[in-house]
């Protein structure tokens, strides 16, 4: 019964959904007016999007890390850093041993597959 009746409402959606059309006309588009404001002198307007970098100094610019090889987004309690696994590498997370000490360990707990303290930082 419950089957039926909720065929019946889809069916009844569907024909009023198709049936349903706006009687208004579509607004004519909006011209573009140029901008009322001025900029100042040596500013040029570039439009929705800026330009891409030139040469590698540029794009640095751009790019935040936590420092080696791997970007980490700009975190600054952790780091990536790889370890040998099974003849190939695996990637880990690098812990500050006062973040692992206060934080880490209540929350990750033994899930770590490398856990090992070493220098001051706990590889995680």
């Amino acid at each position: 019964m419950i089957k039926r009746v909720a065929v019946l409402l889809l069916v009844v959606l569907v024909a009023m959904l198709s049936c349903a059309h706006a009687d208004d006309t579509p607004v004519a588009p909006v011209e573009e007016r140029p901008p009322t404001e001025q900029a100042p002198p040596g500013v040029t307007l570039l439009g929705d999007r800026e330009p891409v970098p030139a040469n590698k100094e540029q794009l640095e610019q751009f790019i935040g890390g936590g420092g080696g090889f791997i970007p980490t987004g700009g975190i600054t309690y952790r780091w990536r850093y790889t370890y040998p696994w099974r003849g190939g590498f695996r990637y880990g997370w690098r812990y500050p041993i006062g973040y692992w000490n206060t934080f880490g360990r209540s929350i990750y707990g033994s899930s770590c597959f490398f856990g090992r303290p070493f220098g001051g930082f706990y590889y995680c």
